[in-house]
């Protein structure tokens, strides 16, 4: 990759992001495309903080090489602040819609599925009102045939046949 210096020369620098700067030069290209003054970094006039009796302007060198004054890069400074700003609430409020759209979905798929188990719920209980209502039935009728057989037993006297009243030893059988 090639970037421009301050005074138009051209600096060879690593791409891709790899971080890597070939040359001296090549860091000093990347200052000047930052807009930084090397004179400002390295104690010279102009820096703003009044270092070695100098008081001048902040210099800063744009894309044209042009300089600002330190007002103009504060109002830049302050534009990038409130840019960052804005993306932040942007990316705030992505995330916001994206959250009530998974939630959404979410308590959709949780309906679902609860039709799903009260529907179930609901056979089930029919099968329990089954079984009960002949279980009932069953016990009731078991009731009446007792009392019919307690009945019939009271009515008539228990007759056993003679062969089976005697004695063993008697040799009557």
């Amino acid at each position: 990759m090639q970037i421009k210096g301050m005074n138009g020369e051209s600096y060879h620098v690593t791409g891709q992001g790899q971080g890597n700067y070939n040359t001296v030069g090549a860091s000093a290209g990347i200052a000047s495309f930052l807009g930084l003054n090397a004179g400002n970094l390295f104690g010279g006039c102009g820096n703003g903080w009044n270092r070695n009796g100098c008081n001048g302007p902040v210099e800063v060198i744009t894309s044209e090489d042009k300089p600002i004054s330190r007002y103009e890069a504060k109002m830049m400074q302050d534009l990038s602040t409130k840019d960052a700003e804005i993306s932040l609430l942007k990316a705030d409020k992505y995330t916001d819609q994206k959250i009530v759209e998974t939630t959404a979905y979410l308590m959709g798929k949780i309906n679902e599925v609860s039709a799903e188990v009260r529907a179930n719920k609901d056979a089930q209980c029919a099968i329990n009102m089954e079984q009960a209502v002949y279980n009932g039935t069953n016990t009731a009728t078991i009731g009446c045939i007792k009392q019919q057989i307690a009945q019939l037993q009271s009515l008539s006297t228990l007759v056993v046949p003679s062969a089976k009243v005697c004695d063993t030893g008697c040799c009557c059988g």
